[in-house]
């Protein structure tokens, strides 16, 4: 009987004593990312024979059975999902938010006044054909407008190349994180075989699921002895302890009124059948978005079309391809200072089609500026004033539309500022979406310190009574062995 009891009360202060290290840990680990709050799972022992009394059947103490983890796999996925999606917009919104510092308007010395003090310095020269100031007006005024457009280009272009070395960086990131994982992988099953709860492991992975799934879309399943596949859409990224490899393959992106290829970005590939990776969410796709669109159906790829960025610079090109074919065909048309045609002096350099190589015609001097529309009267500045009208007033082809010059660009602008506040409500929405699933992940997993304090109280009363329980057999004994002495 006493031995029964010292076996009772030393099996109820181990199990006490793991009950209390789970406990602190609990507490220790409260605020640290991804851990999932530990509990102890105590079972009765099953009853024991009293020795002098065999058919009578008594409590034999507790044992720990189990360490566990809370996990809610509804939760979680859900929480990886919404990352996901903020991921996507929060990259969409950065990456919009620096072009419209490009097209900010109105601003001093942006497009729409260089545009306009263009116009007005050919309005000038019809007034005052003959003036060799006016002329050289026109002609500084042109260049300053080229300049504009040319820095425009210039600014989307990094903003683009940045956008591509996101690409490139965040590729990397995954084929890390996919290492990791199937590593881990490995490790969880090395420990559960030995029979020893993994959970610290299971912790890093899970972190590193949301660390992924905040670069792209994920999908994952559970495999044998705990390890975890991961897909990207239909193809694994991580089966077991195999990872797939993402490489980069570089795409052009049409103008979708040429068809001739504007950019080069970079589009991740899968590195065993070079198919592209079915990017849909993340911070990689919308950094993707930025660039190209294309929609992939498992190995099947539709053709790319421009993204938010590269249908931009499509439009500034178009927008900068219609004021050169204009002013240059009136220029060509018209007689200059000396009543002289003026055909063989083009305003702006012919190959001048795009926002970055439009400059104004080295060889243009002032009295080469076809004013006139007549050889006879080079002094009425009447072409001069119908290069105004056709700039200020003017309905033309530009792109795929037909408009001003001054409204198409308002329409571009007013189109850059609507795409940033669509993609700053998407972000502060799903924000507020993401917020309230994680709460409810915490809820569920994380530690609650009022809580862990009770089982902290409760656990030292468990173990200070059994402590009690074998000073009082001491006690008994001893007086025992006093009687009998």
């Amino acid at each position: 009987m006493a031995f029964q009891i010292l076996s009772i009360a030393s099996q109820a202060l181990a199990a006490q004593e793991v009950a209390l290290e789970v406990t602190g840990n609990n507490m220790a680990n409260a605020t640290t990312p991804g851990y999932a709050v530990e509990s102890v799972d105590l079972t009765e022992n099953a009853p024991a024979a009293e020795g002098n009394m065999p058919s009578t059947l008594v409590g034999n103490g507790v044992s720990v059975t189990a360490v566990t983890r809370a996990t809610n796999a509804f939760l979680s996925a859900s929480v990886n999902n919404q990352t996901s999606a903020v991921a996507y917009a929060t990259a969409l919104a950065q990456g919009l938010s620096e072009v419209q510092n490009i097209f900010e308007e109105p601003q001093s010395g942006g497009l729409a006044e260089m545009m306009n003090q263009f116009s007005q310095s050919w309005l000038n020269l019809s007034e005052n054909p003959e003036s060799l100031s006016a002329r050289q007006s026109v002609i500084q005024d042109g260049q300053t407008l080229a300049s504009t457009l040319n820095n425009m280009a210039a600014s989307l272009t990094t903003e683009e190349e940045n956008v591509n070395q996101n690409i490139v960086s965040q590729v990397q990131q995954i084929n890390q994180y996919a290492a990791q994982i199937a590593q881990l992988n490995q490790e969880i099953a090395n420990v559960s075989s030995s029979g020893q709860p993994p959970n610290e492991l299971l912790d890093q992975r899970d972190q590193l699921l949301t660390q992924l799934s905040q670069l792209t879309n994920i999908q994952y399943s559970q495999g044998p002895a705990n390890s975890l596949d991961v897909y990207i859409g239909a193809h694994p990224l991580v089966t077991g302890t195999e990872t797939y490899q993402i490489v980069l393959n570089q795409v052009g992106v049409p103008n979708s009124s040429t068809g001739t290829d504007t950019f080069t970005a970079e589009q991740p590939v899968w590195a065993d059948n070079g198919a592209p990776v079915q990017v849909q969410s993340g911070s990689l796709a919308g950094n993707i978005a930025l660039l190209y669109q294309q929609t992939v159906s498992g190995s099947t790829a539709g053709p790319i079309t421009p993204g938010y960025l590269t249908s931009y610079g499509q439009s500034l090109d178009a927008l900068t391809n219609a004021l050169v074919t204009a002013v240059n065909s009136y220029q060509e048309s018209g007689y200059n200072l000396q009543g002289a045609s003026a055909s063989s002096t083009p305003f702006f350099t012919p190959s001048g089609t795009t926002a970055g190589s439009i400059s104004v015609n080295s060889s243009l001097t002032p009295d080469a500026l076809a004013a006139a529309s007549s050889a006879n009267n080079p002094g009425d500045g009447s072409n001069a004033a119908t290069i105004y009208n056709v700039l200020t007033n003017q309905q033309m082809t530009i792109g795929a539309s037909t408009a001003t010059l001054s409204a198409y660009y308002q329409a571009l602008v007013g189109q850059v500022g609507l795409d940033g506040q669509n993609a700053n409500n998407l972000e502060s929405d799903g924000q507020s979406t993401l917020t309230s699933l994680t709460n409810d992940l915490q809820s569920a997993t994380g530690v609650d310190l009022n809580q862990q304090a009770v089982n902290m109280i409760q656990e030292e009363q468990s173990y200070e009574a059994a402590a009690k329980l074998i000073s009082t057999q001491q006690t008994v004994v001893q007086s025992l062995l006093a009687a009998v002495s």
